[in-house]
């Protein structure tokens, strides 16, 4: 058990630091992919999956959940201190709302064991897959592709529980695994890209926090909606008033920050014609 808070601990750190490293890489005047910062950010967040990989096998799904987005609270308080973005009271009163409201919405679902994989499943999936990289041809922006990122992120989550759930067929016996199995396999790296990919041009368009804001949240409800859909998942009895609450928490946060994003826009716009 100590050892699964430990873990927990430092993939929340991680996923925190990775945050801002990402930030400052995907900003860089060239690109990205030559940015060191970019690649460290890349490299954490691997590690804050494996973390929390750890942690979740000791410690309840929907804790390790929560927990994780109190990473978006380590990313504002780096940025905070590096002068990125200074944080005012709103700003960090409504950074506290959005990490609550998610961790709220993360408890409302009753995680059961994940059931066989099935054609609907993978065929769903696909759906999600097409989707989100049709989502490359819109245009960018911090809300757009923030929540198209959690969304990369979450089905390739999703692919991944339905994977190491199926004890009747063992991943370290690959060459025995349906091809459902493979495709839900190169689901996972495609969704890992795309949401990797749709949360860079975010981070170079806008401010860290509304961007993983809107990561996080549909990385939360997403997998939510589609387990009590195809998973045969229930809501905890009596979390209406748990579900309403988080929803207004997140939303009003998030509102916050855009709002506070645009502010900060202009005020460039008007230095910049000074």
């Amino acid at each position: 058990m100590i050892l699964a808070v430990v873990m927990l601990a430092l993939g929340v750190l991680a996923y925190g630091v990775s945050g801002a490293r990402l930030h400052r890489g995907s900003q860089s005047e060239g690109g990205p992919l030559r940015s060191a910062s970019w690649w460290i950010g890349t490299g954490l967040q691997g590690a804050g999956f494996l973390f929390t990989l750890v942690a979740r096998r000791f410690l309840p799904l929907l804790l390790v959940q929560a927990c994780v987005t109190s990473a978006l609270a380590v990313t504002a308080i780096i940025q905070h201190v590096q002068g990125v973005r200074r944080l005012r009271a709103s700003d960090a009163a409504a950074v506290v709302s959005v990490v609550f409201g998610i961790a709220a919405l993360g408890f409302v679902t009753v995680t059961g064991p994940p059931p066989p994989i099935e054609p609907l499943h993978i065929w769903v999936l696909l759906v999600c897959a097409a989707l989100c990289a049709g989502g490359l041809a819109l245009p960018g922006g911090p809300v757009r592709n923030g929540l198209l990122s959690g969304f990369g992120f979450s089905f390739s989550a999703i692919c991944a529980r339905l994977l190491v759930g199926d004890h009747a067929h063992p991943l370290w016996r690959f060459w025995e695994l349906p091809l459902l199995n493979w495709v839900a396999g190169l689901l996972i790296v495609s969704g890992m890209a795309l949401g990797q990919i749709h949360l860079t041009k975010g981070l170079a368009r806008g401010h860290a926090a509304p961007v993983l804001g809107c990561n996080y949240a549909m990385a939360t409800v997403f997998p939510a909606g589609f387990g009590l859909v195809l998973l045969g998942e229930h809501p905890r009895p009596g979390s209406l008033l748990q579900l309403v609450v988080g929803l207004v928490l997140a939303l009003a946060g998030a509102l916050w920050l855009l709002r506070a994003e645009d502010e900060a826009g202009m005020l460039d716009d008007r230095d910049a014609h000074a």
